[in-house]
């Protein structure tokens, strides 16, 4: 392997994969929310903790967070009420006023689109160096911190699955009783 395609943890990954992968997974989380109400967005059944549209808020907001790291730019203020651990966020810069956090399906994946095309940017520019741009202690390199996004995009893109199957169910019943 190439220094390009190794992490300290030793798993490999490329800009090609992380991109091709990425992109995966942002076209099921958008199928997924695809004509789902705010309501529905909102909702979780019993038992469950994330709804879909925190899924694809905290998606959204682990791509700022990457682009922040791979680039040096602030992020959204927004991305600190996203679910994400205190410690990943050691280091990032934000751009001041926490704006508008999305709820409506279309907002949400605007949103998480526009995180990827900044993220995909500055990949495609060959910012890929091993060195993070931001001093944070929680990932050795940007690859590092990279493949922890495709990997919580990826099990979060899981839950929302589900979510979404169990949604289809629940406007079924709502047919049936109304």
């Amino acid at each position: 392997m190439d220094e390009e395609e190794t992490v300290t943890s030793g798993i490999g990954i490329d800009a090609t994969s992380f991109m091709g992968n990425t992109e995966l997974f942002i076209g099921k989380l958008r199928r997924y929310c695809d004509g789902a109400t705010a309501e529905e967005m909102a909702w979780t059944p019993t038992g469950v903790r994330n709804s879909l549209g925190w899924i694809v808020r905290h998606c959204a907001g682990l791509l700022w967070l990457s682009y922040g790291h791979a680039s040096g730019q602030p992020i959204p203020s927004r991305v600190q009420g996203a679910g994400i651990a205190g410690s990943a966020l050691r280091g990032a810069t934000f751009n001041g006023a926490e704006g508008v956090v999305p709820e409506s399906a279309e907002a949400c994946i605007a949103d998480l689109e526009t995180a990827w095309q900044a993220l995909r940017g500055v990949l495609l520019e060959g910012a890929t160096a091993l060195e993070p741009r931001t001093a944070n202690a929680a990932f050795d390199n940007v690859w590092a911190a990279l493949r922890h996004t495709l990997d919580d995009v990826c099990y979060h893109t899981g839950q929302a699955s589900v979510l979404r199957k169990l949604l289809a169910v629940r406007r079924r019943r709502k047919r049936t009783a109304g």
